[in-house]
């Protein structure tokens, strides 16, 4: 014969309540709210990992863009240095 006994006598239960509205927050309850908070923050982490990785992006369109930069500067010395005769 299967035991029948009472599941909530093996969950932790707390009772909440605010005036005459009262509830009980088992171990269960306890878990879905964990759930809710872990997805909560596994959206926020995404959501960093998506402006981290515009930051990125645009750091290295900037980096390339100094470079660029610093091939004209060398162009324009380079330039100037055999126009004078100088070596």
């Amino acid at each position: 014969m299967t035991d029948t006994t009472d599941l909530t006598e093996t969950m932790d239960t707390t009772a909440v309540g605010d005036g005459g509205l009262r509830f009980e927050v088992t171990e269960h309850d306890d878990l879905a709210l964990q759930l809710d908070a872990l997805r909560t923050a596994v959206e926020q982490l995404r959501a960093e990992v998506v402006r981290l990785d515009a930051d990125l992006d645009e750091s290295r369109r900037l980096n390339l863009r100094a470079a660029e930069l610093l091939d004209v500067v060398y162009e324009e010395l380079g330039a100037r240095r055999a126009g004078d005769g100088r070596v």
